[in-house]
Formats: C-alpha cells, sequence, structure tokens
C-alpha cells in the first residue's frame, strides 16, 4: 500500500516538474517574440540615412531635458556613425513636461532649426549644452545664442520658435508616444520593436540581432 502511494506521489511529482519546465519554455519564448508596434518612419520625421538602403530603422522618443537621455546621446551619436550606412535614425518628441518644465521649449528649439535645415546640428547643441540651459532663468536667450552659432536667420527662428503648428507637432509626438505606452525617455524601436534598456549597450546589440536576423 505504501508502495503504491510513493509511485502515484512520484509520478505526481514528474508530472509537475515536467509541466514546470514546458510552462517555463512557454514563457520564455513568449518573451523572445516580442511586440510588433504600430511606429513607422513618416515624411514629418527627422531621418538620418537612407530609408531605401537601410535594413534597419531605430526611432527614439527623446526629452532634450532629460538627463539619462543626455547620458545616452554620445553612445548613441556613435551608433548613427558606426551603422550609418545600415540603420536610419529618426528622433521624435518625448518631453516629460510634468518633470522637465524646459524640455517642450527646447524641442521648439530643435524644430524652429529644422525649418532652416538644421535639426540635427541643433539636437547636437541641446544635449551638448544640457546643463547650461536647462539651469537658466532664461533658456530661450540660449536657444537664440545656439541659433546664431549654426548661423541661422535670427528672425526667422524666432517667429518658427512660436509657430502654434510645431508646438502641435511636439505634443501630437507625444501623445503617440504615450499611448504606446511609454513612460520614460530614452525609449528605442528597432523595427517596431521596443528595446529592453539595461544598459548603454542595449541598443546596440538589439541592432546587431537585428542585422543577424536579416543575413
Amino acid at each position: 500500500m505504501d508502495k503504491n502511494r510513493n509511485n502515484i506521489f512520484f509520478t505526481i511529482f514528474v508530472g509537475l516538474v515536467i509541466f514546470s519546465l514546458v510552462f517555463m519554455g512557454f514563457v520564455s519564448s513568449f518573451r523572445l517574440a516580442k511586440k510588433e508596434y504600430d511606429v513607422f518612419p513618416r515624411e514629418t520625421d527627422h531621418i538620418l540615412g537612407d530609408l531605401n538602403k537601410a535594413k534597419i530603422v531605430v526611432i527614439e522618443y527623446s526629452d532634450f531635458e532629460c538627463p539619462a537621455c543626455q547620458s545616452f546621446y554620445p553612445r548613441v551619436k556613435s551608433l548613427k556613425e558606426k551603422y550609418k550606412d545600415e540603420v536610419v535614425f529618426i528622433y521624435r518628441h518625448l518631453p516629460l513636461i510634468e518633470i522637465h518644465p524646459k524640455a517642450l521649449m527646447a524641442a521648439q528649439a530643435a524644430e524652429a532649426a529644422s525649418k532652416q535645415g538644421k535639426f540635427w546640428e541643433m539636437h547636437n547643441l541641446l544635449f551638448e549644452k544640457q546643463a547650461e540651459w536647462k539651469n537658466s532663468p532664461n533658456p530661450k536667450e540660449l536657444f537664440l545664442s545656439y541659433a546664431k552659432t549654426l548661423n541661422l536667420d535670427l528672425d526667422k527662428f524666432k517667429k518658427d520658435f512660436e509657430n502654434q503648428e510645431i508646438k502641435e507637432k511636439i505634443l501630437n509626438e507625444r501623445s503617440e508616444a504615450l499611448k504606446f505606452g511609454l513612460q520614460g525617455t530614452p525609449s528605442f524601436f528597432v523595427n517596431r520593436k521596443l528595446v529592453t534598456l539595461t544598459s548603454y549597450d542595449s541598443l546596440e546589440k538589439e541592432i546587431e540581432k537585428e542585422l543577424a536576423n536579416q543575413k
């Protein structure tokens, strides 16, 4: 009787172990199959690279006042150079206006510069000089000085800075990001898959993985 009971318990135990292994494998497979978001390049985007030739599209949602975004900036900049023939990089705005009161103005400065073909140049300056303008009581004056450094038409820059269409574009991109469930910056999509940032190398690892999948 005891022997039969032990056999039953052993069989149940083995069954539970097998079920657990199968279930863990299913969960792992589910995690590996990342969700694809409805995030595609569009005409209004700031695009670095050739969409007709690139194998990978990286879309970044970022905030110019965000310390983490500023920390990632040099790394992302180096990836843009390293993968310039294989990857398109797109920048979109996600100003965290609840905690970064000057982020929206910085985004306006970048968009105003884009009206004169200098988005990426202003983008770089805003991150490189973040400590300067974020701690200034009058960041607009500093944005104007950056525009002057870039040899922009200052009157046009000031007019575009206040343009309502620019503000709407920024806030629409922000709303879109929130609909995707993005809660922090920077956030990156690689070929429509959201990257889990666990280190500064996470983005490059995801790019390499996508490139390997396409060989």
